[in-house]
């Protein structure tokens, strides 16, 4: 049940990451439009596209990457270990990243509850609030923070448990 309830997080985040990759998406075109033929660009275009899509797109689906186990690992010398020793580093290894993502959120947590009591925002060629976008920092670090937690779980205690994702298909030239 715990699972299912990280599945539905990390799927939620990542499909609000992909909604915001197509909002960047029309208001990049449009904006582009709008200046080519009235000569009249959106106001603010870069800093809404660079500090709430951008964020959005890159710290909200990092819970769905790492359940999938689709992150980066150098694993070559531990696929040498049996596979009961593979789990438990992969364990610890995870445990080390669960410490990691909790400190990620709890600062980035204490940035963004700062930037809203203050109101923070940023001037460009308008002004715009950006304080909203600081809370997507620790959702996803405690997203990514409830993954690492869950497969540390399974690393321990779980022995048909494999973090290595499955091959992905090579299509073949034709």
């Amino acid at each position: 049940m715990i699972e299912r309830a990280i599945w539905g997080l990390a799927y939620a985040f990542a499909l609000v990451a992909g909604v915001s990759i197509v909002l960047m998406m029309l208001q990049t075109v449009t904006d582009v439009f709008m200046t080519n033929v009235f000569g009249r660009p959106i106001e603010g275009n870069l800093e809404i596209s660079s500090i709430y899509h951008m964020v959005l797109v890159v710290f909200l689906p990092l819970a769905l990457v790492e359940l999938r186990h689709e992150n980066i690992s150098a694993d070559i010398l531990v696929r040498l270990f049996p596979q009961r020793v593979q789990q438990i580093v992969y364990g610890l290894g995870q445990l080390v990243g669960a410490v990691f993502f909790g400190i990620l959120a709890y600062q980035t947590w204490l940035d963004a509850v700062n930037a809203w009591r203050i109101n923070e925002i940023m001037m460009g060629s308008t002004y715009v609030t950006i304080w909203p976008a600081r809370f997507a920092l620790p959702l996803g670090f405690v997203a990514v923070l409830l993954v690492s937690l869950l497969h540390a779980w399974k690393g321990f205690t779980d022995p048909s448990f494999d973090p290595v994702p499955p091959a992905p298909e090579i299509e073949e030239a034709v």
